[in-house]
Formats: C-alpha cells, structure tokens, sequence
C-alpha cells in the first residue's frame, strides 16, 4: 500500500520544481533531475502512477485531434 505522506511530499516538492522552471530559474536537465532524485528521497519506483509523467500531456503526443480539425471531420 502506498503511504501517501511520502507521496504529497513528493508532489508538494514537485510543485515548488516546476515553479521554479517555469520561472526559468532551473533548466529542463535540473527538474528532470530533481525529479529523479525526489522521487527516489520519498520511494516511489520508475513507473510509478505518483510520479510526473510528462510526456502523456505534452500537446503534440497526443493521440486526439483538436477541436478544429474534429470540425471539419463532422461535417463531411
């Protein structure tokens, strides 16, 4: 079972990252990092649902179409 003490932590130091690199603060290799670090300091595993996952909100990974080309598609 997971402890969700550990987990909030984790998230809550997560946040305080992408703050700080949305800010500019800290580079892409530093929260990628910092993550990789937070993320073993509290226990969660590689492949853990708790962890950040990037790459399944990036907008051109997606596997949906937006809403313009959805449009189109529904008038044809």
């Amino acid at each position: 079972m997971a402890d969700f003490t550990k987990i909030q932590a984790y998230q809550s130091a997560m946040t305080q990252a992408r703050n700080m690199f949305e800010k500019d603060i800290i580079s892409k290799d530093d929260i990628v990092l910092i993550e990789d670090k937070l993320a073993e300091k509290y226990g969660l595993e590689f492949g853990s649902i708790y962890r950040e996952i990037d790459l399944i909100n990036v907008a051109f990974r997606a596997n949906m179409v937006s809403t313009k080309e959805m449009t189109i598609c529904r008038k044809q």
